[in-house]
């Protein structure tokens, strides 16, 4: 019986010991952490940009050719098939979002109703 009990406790303790090394290691190594954490950073960033940073993108419309957002302002761009540029201000995100969803009629279902009727300031700057 005394012979069982030390081979058991031999084995747990190197069990143990293996334990403890492989803890050591993968403390120092941090065992992927850093990736982890630039994942979640990576898909933080993209989820929150949105819009354009002011430039111009192409839009299927009818009437628009095309059209920008920038969050950090929360200034639309539109360009008309015409050539006429405006500015939109104080423009809430979601407005931007729906406006792109829209296409091919984000004017007459999204633009028009919610910038212009909606009363959003806005300049013609080109």
């Amino acid at each position: 019986m005394e012979e069982w009990r030390s081979r058991y406790l031999g084995i747990g303790l190197i069990m143990r010991k293996n334990l403890a090394i492989l803890a050591l290691i993968l403390s120092l190594s941090g065992c992927g952490n850093q990736d982890i954490k630039s994942d979640n950073e990576n898909r933080q960033n993209t989820v929150s940009q949105v819009g354009t940073n002011g430039q111009l993108i192409p839009i299927q419309s009818d009437n628009v050719r095309s059209a920008g957002y920038d969050e950090a302002s929360l200034v639309m761009t539109v360009q008309f098939d015409n050539g006429a540029l405006y500015e939109y201000y104080g423009v809430p995100t979601e407005l931007w979002t729906s406006f792109i969803a829209a296409q091919p009629h984000p004017w007459s279902q999204v633009g028009y109703p919610r910038l212009v009727q909606g009363g959003i300031p806005y300049k013609r700057i080109g």
